[in-house]
């Protein structure tokens, strides 16, 4: 299924004060069946679910209250709005009423989720629209038929217990901040409607093509879709065979009249589809990235990513980011020095990759396939298919997304493990095939050194390696000894650092001091600075963050290796960094 595009389109937005009640016995979706006959109740009883309207009447003694429940800002983690949930797993009910957006020239509308963690039911007036699981990535559904005149209102069945067979499981090293988590609004769009559209950018020699797929449901034999490039003058007219899903067409431009996409100029062009009565448009960059031997390369040149890991989390705010929060992650971004920037573990708020677009920083984006997810179910596979593609649609514009990411710190040894992962990057690739395709791996010690040993290696265009040299093994400046290979496939540390506790010193052999992290990454960037098939870094982390597994005296609940706490103080290891990829910077 094609995800709605919905960012350039005018939306009427759900956000705002919501009525939450926490169902932890989850019993209001069937209240008293299982007891009681509905026959059989008192008189004023009402024997209705939670999601009927009128189960939630004045002076009805029912045991919630849709229309007076606690008082939540929506987008927002739950347990951060209300601090007696903070430790909440399971089932809250989340309902508000508002007006129906449709007007006179509207066919169609569409309630969309920015992203609910971890699973969602959705009711319309009482009507079930469906359900949603994976906590990062966006959903709707049309509700066309089911919205009525004059008040509507919407009842959404928030779960974030932790399931063994999710992507994550029931065991991550971060926190699960449960909640609707990012924005709900509604989307009127005409009978025929650009659904969804891609932009693709290749060099070829002195030239730029620019190619454009678009979506459009509702459109027949006659219907004409168009895409502009008003800054180039560009205008096409997009067809499709029988045999097509898409509109396609293709620009081709020279170099010479093109702002390639780049961090030292990351120039963002409109890019206009319409279709009938509908248009939409977006700010897209045109750029190339691909690999050669053991290096990156981006628009034909080289480049050394200098980057850093960070998670979707704000003290007080849990997973629910405002833009100033995403201003502030790019401001710490940018003094550092970077080019680049890891959103672990699972895809973060779309405004990330936006921001990312227009501040120059590429980016590696992934979904939560963590640690030991059940990889030989059918089912699991099918969610993991569905929370790449949602991932991938939503920001498959984004000229700052240069890697997927399918993985993070899986089992290679693990056969089913292999095939599955295999499989994975080839469906990532039928999707999108012109970014990256990488996985964070384990590199193993051998008699010659450290080697990747991994098997899915063959698979993927750039390799990611999560080491921790110098912290929980070994000496800081281990890496000097990783086999490289000239020729082989690109290498990214997409994990190193170690831990301190911000404001505690002494020597720079005590652990949790910043002394200690700083030594470590003094360590470690020198190691790693000189070696031809490393292509790039990415430090864990920027700033520390709740984890419930992280508990001695120097963390209790938060992995300490930020190079920022998480109030946004520094602490030494940052300027390390900061040094070092200033030297990195001089050098390209």
């Amino acid at each position: 299924m094609m995800e709605l595009l919905t960012y350039p389109r005018e939306t009427t937005s759900l956000d705002g004060i919501w009525q939450a009640i926490p169902d932890q016995y989850e019993n209001f979706e069937n209240i008293y069946g299982d007891v009681v006959d509905e026959d059989d109740l008192p008189t004023g009883f009402s024997a209705e679910p939670i999601y009927e309207p009128d189960a939630s009447i004045e002076n009805d003694p029912a045991d919630f209250n849709i229309y007076d429940g606690y008082s939540v800002e929506i987008p927002s983690t739950f347990g951060e709005e209300i601090p007696e949930f903070r430790h909440y797993e399971g089932w809250v009910w989340f309902a508000r009423t508002f007006e129906n957006p449709l007007e006179a020239d509207d066919d169609r509308a569409f309630l969309r989720f920015g992203a609910v963690n971890y699973k969602a039911d959705v009711w319309l007036n009482g009507e079930k629209l469906g359900s949603h699981e994976g906590g990062y990535t966006p959903f709707s559904f049309d509700v066309t038929d089911e919205l009525q005149e004059g008040e509507n209102v919407v009842v959404v069945r928030m779960d974030n217990y932790r399931y063994e067979d999710g992507i994550p499981n029931d065991a991550t090293d971060w926190y699960n901040f449960g909640g609707i988590n990012r924005s709900v609004e509604v989307v009127t769009v005409p009978e025929t409607y650009v659904r969804n559209f891609k932009v693709e950018t290749t060099l070829d020699g002195e030239d730029v093509v620019v190619s454009i797929s678009a979506w459009v449901d509702g459109a027949d034999d006659g219907t004409t879709v168009d895409a502009s490039v008003p800054e180039l003058d560009q205008e096409l007219e997009l067809t499709r065979t029988a045999s097509d899903e898409a509109f396609t067409g293709e620009a081709v431009l020279s170099r010479e009249e093109v702002s390639l996409w780049s961090p030292e100029d990351p120039r963002l062009y409109t890019v206009a589809v319409t279709a009938g009565a509908d248009s939409v448009s977006d700010e897209v960059g045109f750029r190339e990235v691909e690999v050669d031997g053991s290096d990156i390369f981006l628009n034909g040149e080289p480049i050394w990513l200098r980057g850093i890991a960070l998670h979707e989390e704000s003290a007080g705010k849990g997973r629910a980011l405002d833009i100033e929060d995403v201003e502030e992650r790019f401001e710490w971004i940018t003094e550092l020095g970077c080019n680049y920037a890891r959103l672990a573990h699972y895809p973060h708020t779309e405004e990330m990759a936006r921001k990312a677009d227009e501040e120059g920083i590429l980016l590696w984006e992934e979904v939560p396939a963590y640690w030991d997810i059940e990889f030989g179910d059918e089912a699991v596979q099918d969610l993991y298919r569905q929370q790449l593609r949602e991932l991938i649609q939503r920001d498959w514009n984004r000229a700052s997304v240069a890697l997927w990411s399918i993985a993070n710190e899986t089992d290679h040894e693990d056969e089913t493990r292999n095939k599955v992962l295999s499989e994975m990057v080839e469906y990532v690739r039928g999707l999108d095939d012109t970014r990256l395709v990488t996985a964070a791996c384990f590199a193993d010690e051998t008699d010659d050194g450290i080697e990747i040993q991994d098997p899915l290696e063959a698979d993927l265009d750039v390799v990611g390696i999560n080491e921790y040299y110098g912290w929980y093994y070994g000496e800081n400046d281990d890496m000097q000894h990783f086999q490289e290979e000239p020729d082989g496939t690109p290498v990214l540390i997409s994990e190193t650092g170690g831990g301190a506790k911000w404001g505690k010193h002494g020597d720079a052999d005590e652990r949790w001091t910043e002394e200690f992290q700083a030594d470590i990454y003094r360590g470690q960037t020198a190691a790693v600075a000189d070696n031809d098939q490393l292509s790039g870094m990415a430090p864990w982390i920027l700033f520390d963050f709740r984890a419930p597994y992280r508990q001695n005296e120097y963390q209790r609940g938060y992995n300490r290796k930020g190079v920022l706490d998480q109030h946004g103080r520094k602490k030494q290891a940052f300027h390390v960094l900061r040094n070092f990829y200033s030297e990195q910077r001089r050098q390209d």
